[in-house]
C-alpha cells in the first residue's frame, strides 16, 4: 500500500514539474491533469480516485457496503472493496471474495450462453423462438419472435415483475409452469421498437436450457464460472451452502441507521434475468474474456469461453432503430460517453446497483456493485450519471463540442414534437402500469422558444437542436434524438442513445400521468363526498319513498367500496421500488374484488340516475349532484380498466 502511495506522489510531482518546465503564454491559467484523456494508467492514482469518491458517494447516499473492479489489456487492473457486507457483525466488504447480487448485468451472462450455443450451431438467431420451446408464444402478431428480438429487447413481450420472487421455497416452481403462467403479453409487433422486458431473458435461459439439455444453473456455472475460475459466483435459487458466508446483506436506510432487507428466494424461471451472484474479482474475469475475444489466460491457466468472431460480433450493433445510433449489441446497450465508445448494463435487484461497462477500443471494462438503495435518488449505478459520470469526467475528459445553432424556422415546427412519451416497455395488460401513473416510464418533450427541444432524461435536462428532418443532436454535447412518424405526419415515436434498451412512444392527451391525476382527484372527491352526505341523509330520510333509499343506497355502497379498494390498495402498495412486488396476497386479491363489485353496482346508478330525472325524486340541486356522482363513478371504472387494477389482471 505504501508503495502505491508512493507512486502516486512521484507522480504528480513529476507532473507539476513538467507543467512548470512547459512554457505558459501570458495570461494563460495552468493545470495539472493526471490523465488528459487517456484513460488510467496507474493503479496507484486510481486507488486514491477511488477511494475519495466512494467515501463521498457512500455517505451522501447512505451505502453500508460497495465494490468496484477495472480490467485493462486482459489484466484486472484495479480492484476494491469499501464498506461492510455484514453491518451488524463488522464484517467488511472484500473484492475477491465479498458475492454480491449482479442484478440485470447477469442478462450479460444469459446472453453469453446464448451466443456459445449459436456457435455450435444448436441456436439460430433468426429462427422463430417458438422452434425451441415446449410451449407456444401466442400469435397475437403474424410476425414470429427470434432469438434476436428477446436479445435487444424488441420482442413486443412486455415487463413482468410480479411473482418472481418469494418468501418460503414451497412456492418455488418450474421453469416451465412459471413462464407458461405469467406470460406477460405482447404489445407490439416484434422489431418495432425496444422495451426492456425481463421476461426475454428469462425465455433465454429457458432456451439455454432445453436446448444445452442441462438446467439453466448448471449450464452457466459449467460453462462460463467454472472454466473462467469464478469460484464466488454462482446462479442458484438456493445459495450453495459454502458459499453462504461469503454472500453480502442487501440493505435499506431507514431512520438514520442501515436495516438488513429481508431474504427471498427466486423462481427458477427469473434466474437468466439477472439473479447472479458474484464477486467483482470474479466479474473482472467475465469482463476480461469479453474484451480479449473470448479468451481469459492467467499464470494457471488459458481458458475461451466464445471464439474470437463470436466475441467480436457480440460487441457490433445487433439492432438500432436509426442507423445514426448505436443501437443496442448482442445483449449490451450502448452506454458512449465523453466520447468514448462504450457498451454496458445496468442491474438492479432487491435491493442492491450494478453497472458493467465495457470500453473496446481500449481493452477496458469496468464493474460496480453497491448492496444498499440508495437514501435519495441519485443514480450512482445509472448510466451518465453517478459512477460513471465521475469516472469519465477522471479519466476520459469530454472533448470539445462545437455549440449546434438550431435552424432559424424551426420554432415554426417544434409543436408537432412537443409533448409525453412513454416508454415502450411500460405494463400493458397488468396492474404494474400503475407505475406510469405516478410519473415512471414517460418523457416530456417541451419546446421552450429558442428553436431547441428540451428532453428530462436519466436525471438530466438536455437541450437539442433538429439537424435534419426529425433527427436533433445535441446542443453541447454527443446525444441524439431520432422521431418517427406515421404516414399522415404525426410523430409515433422517439429514439435516442441516451436509453438505447428502450424506444419511446408518443401518448394521446387521455394516457398522461397530468390528466389521469386531475380525473382521479376529481372522482375521489365526489365519491368519497358521498360518504357523510349518504350517512346525513339516511339519517334524516329514514322516511322518504323506498326508491330514494335504494338510489342513496347503491351509490353510497359504490363510494364506500371504491374508498376501501384504495384504501386497500394503498396499503399493499408500498414498495421502494416496483420490483418489490413479489406476488398477491389473498388480502389484496379481496381487495381487488371490491373494485370489481363497485363496478358492477354502477350501471345500477345509471339507472337510478336516469330514473331521479324522470321522477323528480328530488330538488334540483342534489339532483345535479347525484348525476356527478354517478359520473365519478363510471369515470373510476374507466381509471380501474386503463390501468388493470379492474379484475385480477395479473
Amino acid at each position: 500500500m505504501k508503495t502505491k502511495y508512493l507512486l502516486t506522489i512521484v507522480t504528480l510531482l513529476t507532473a507539476v514539474l513538467l507543467s512548470v518546465a512547459a512554457p505558459v503564454a501570458a495570461g494563460e491559467e495552468m493545470s495539472v491533469s493526471l490523465n488528459q484523456a487517456e484513460g488510467p494508467t496507474d493503479a496507484g492514482e486510481m486507488e486514491v480516485f477511488m477511494d475519495e469518491m466512494f467515501t463521498r458517494h457512500m455517505e451522501e447516499y447512505h451505502i453500508a457496503g460497495a465494490a468496484v473492479a477495472v480490467v485493462k489489456d486482459g489484466q484486472l487492473f484495479f480492484a476494491k472493496g469499501y464498506g461492510y457486507a455484514d453491518v451488524e457483525n463488522n464484517i467488511p466488504v472484500d473484492a475477491a471474495t465479498t458475492i454480491f447480487r449482479t442484478g440485470s448485468v447477469g442478462k450479460v451472462l444469459t446472453w453469453t450462453a446464448v451466443m456459445q450455443l449459436v456457435e455450435q450451431g444448436k441456436l439460430d438467431l433468426d429462427a422463430d423462438i417458438n422452434t425451441y420451446l415446449d410451449f407456444q408464444i401466442p400469435d397475437t402478431y403474424p410476425q414470429p419472435i427470434m432469438l434476436r428480438h428477446l436479445m435487444t429487447h424488441t420482442s413486443g413481450i412486455e415487463d413482468r415483475w410480479l411473482n418472481s420472487v418469494v418468501t418460503d421455497s414451497s412456492e418455488l416452481v418450474s421453469e416451465r409452469e412459471w413462464l407458461v403462467d405469467n406470460f406477460p403479453g405482447r404489445v407490439r409487433p416484434p422489431g418495432e421498437a425496444a422495451g426492456y422486458s425481463n421476461y426475454n431473458a428469462m425465455l433465454g435461459g429457458y432456451i439455454v436450457a432445453r436446448v444445452s439439455g442441462e438446467p439453466y444453473e448448471e449450464y452457466v456455472q459449467k460453462h462460463i464460472f467454472d472454466p473462467l475460475g469464478m469460484t464466488h459466483s454462482t446462479v442458484q435459487p438456493q445459495m450453495p451452502a459454502e458459499l453462504l458466508p461469503f454472500v453480502s446483506k442487501s440493505y435499506t436506510f431507514v431512520d438514520g441507521a442501515f436495516q438488513p432487507f429481508p431474504d427471498y428466494l427466486v423462481q427458477p424461471a427469473g434466474l437468466p434475468s439477472g439473479f447472479h451472484l458474484t464477486s467483482v474479482t470474479d466479474m473482472a474475469r467475465f469482463m476480461i474474456a469479453r474484451l480479449e475475444g473470448g479468451f481469459y489466460g492467467d499464470a494457471s491457466s488459458e481458458i475461451r469461453i466464445l471464439e474470437e468472431d463470436t466475441a467480436r460480433q457480440m460487441l457490433t450493433t445487433l439492432y438500432t432503430p436509426d442507423p445514426r445510433l448505436r443501437g443496442t449489441a448482442y445483449g449490451l446497450f450502448d452506454f458512449s460517453d465523453n466520447g468514448q465508445w462504450v457498451v454496458g448494463h445496468e442491474g438492479y435487484a432487491p435491493v442492491m446497483e450494478s453497472e458493467l461497462m465495457l470500453l473496446p477500443d481500449e481493452h477496458l471494462g469496468v464493474y460496480v456493485v453497491y448492496n444498499s438503495l440508495e437514501a435519495k435518488d441519485g443514480g450512482l449505478a445509472t448510466k451518465h450519471m453517478g459512477f460513471q459520470r465521475e469516472f469519465f469526467d477522471h479519466y476520459y475528459p469530454a472533448p470539445v463540442v462545437e455549440t449546434l445553432q438550431p435552424p432559424a424556422d424551426f420554432a415554426e415546427r417544434a409543436e408537432r414534437y412537443v409533448g409525453f412519451y412513454r416508454s415502450a416497455n411500460n405494463h400493458a395488460t397488468t396492474p404494474e402500469k400503475v407505475v406510469g401513473l405516478l410519473g415512471g416510464f414517460a418523457l416530456e418533450v417541451t419546446a421552450p422558444g429558442d428553436g431547441t427541444l428540451l428532453v428530462p432524461m436519466e436525471g438530466l435536462l438536455l437541450r437539442f437542436v433538429e439537424v435534419e428532418p426529425l433527427y436533433f443532436r445535441q446542443v453541447d454535447g454527443s446525444f441524439s434524438l431520432v422521431f418517427r412518424e406515421d404516414d399522415a405526419g404525426n410523430i409515433t415515436h422517439l429514439f435516442t442513445n441516451i436509453q438505447s434498451e428502450n424506444d419511446f412512444v408518443k401518448m394521446d392527451w387521455y394516457e398522461t400521468s397530468a390528466f389521469n391525476m386531475v380525473a382521479l382527484q376529481i372522482c375521489l372527491l365526489l365519491l368519497l363526498s358521498m360518504l357523510p352526505v349518504g350517512l346525513i341523509r339516511a339519517f334524516r330520510n329514514r322516511a322518504a319513498s323506498r326508491p330514494t333509499r335504494v338510489a342513496d343506497s347503491i351509490l353510497f355502497g359504490i363510494s364506500l367500496l371504491n374508498a376501501l379498494f384504495l384504501v386497500g390498495i394503498a396499503i399493499w402498495f408500498r414498495p421502494m421500488r416496483p420490483s418489490e412486488l413479489h406476488g398477491i396476497s389473498l388480502t389484496v386479491e379481496i381487495v381487488m374484488g371490491l373494485g370489481v363489485l363497485s363496478a358492477l353496482l354502477t350501471p345500477a346508478a345509471l339507472v337510478y340516475t336516469v330514473l331521479v330525472w324522470k321522477n323528480k325524486y328530488w330538488g334540483v340541486a342534489y339532483r345535479v349532484y347525484y348525476t356527478l356522482v354517478t359520473v365519478a363513478a363510471v369515470g373510476f371504472v374507466w381509471f380501474l380498466q386503463y390501468w388493470n387494477w379492474l379484475g385480477w389482471r395479473y
